[in-house]
């Protein structure tokens, strides 16, 4: 009986001593491509889990748009949910299938003087006038990417995580708009907003690139 009790207790004490394949639950703070924000996941199967975030960031720039040079406010701001395949149960590698809640935006103005004076299709915008551009992304975009986790520790606590992908832009929309209004041929605006419109979506993604830190429980 003694010998008995005592490989309960070693076999016990093995199976302690082996790591889990994963925790389930997740949360951490990131940063990358979309901003800066948190994340949350749950991992309910062995290859099946579920994740979400929120991110956000603003700069000023200077940036030209369709020959016109804006001085800008650039918001990055978006909201995340999706699903995440894990082709391999003893592994954090994931495949991430979801939706991103865009409201990233772009504000700019452009001032016409005699020293640095503004052209639309190849005229001169009247002095002392601004050209105002704005531009918004499709408020809801799909997304595809590929992520994991390093751990610091056997428990599979502690990790620095990773993920790389795109989502897609669809339509995003650009208004222009002068002031004093009326100052600039309504023509010329339309002409110069289509043109503006067709620039900015040239590139028909936008990149996905993270790195966390998570908690994992």
């Amino acid at each position: 009986r003694a010998q008995t009790d005592t490989m309960d207790v070693s076999t016990n004490a093995a199976a302690a001593e082996i790591p889990p394949a994963y925790q389930p639950f997740s949360i951490g703070a990131e940063a990358g491509t979309t901003g800066f924000g948190g994340t949350a996941g749950w991992r309910f199967a062995n290859h099946l889990g579920v994740a979400g975030g929120a991110d956000y960031f603003s700069l000023s720039m200077n940036r030209t748009i369709s020959n016109i040079p804006y001085s800008a406010n650039v918001r990055l701001q978006s909201e995340n949910i999706g699903l995440r395949l894990y082709p391999f149960k003893k592994s954090s590698f994931y495949i991430g299938l979801g939706a991103y809640f865009n409201q990233n935006q772009l504000k700019g103005s452009a001032y016409s003087t005699t020293a640095n004076p503004v052209y639309i299709n190849g005229t001169q915008v009247p002095n002392n006038t601004y050209v105002y551009l704005n531009y918004k992304q499709q408020p809801v975009d799909p997304y595809i990417s590929v992520g994991g986790n390093v751990y610091f520790d056997k428990g599979h606590h502690v990790s620095l995580g990773g993920e790389l992908g795109v989502f897609y832009l669809g339509n995003p929309k650009v208004s222009v708009t002068d002031s004093p209004s009326g100052t600039i041929p309504q023509s010329d605006l339309n002409s110069y907003q289509q043109q503006a419109e067709h620039d900015l979506k040239k590139i028909p993604v936008w990149p996905i690139l993270k790195v966390s830190l998570n908690f994992s429980f």
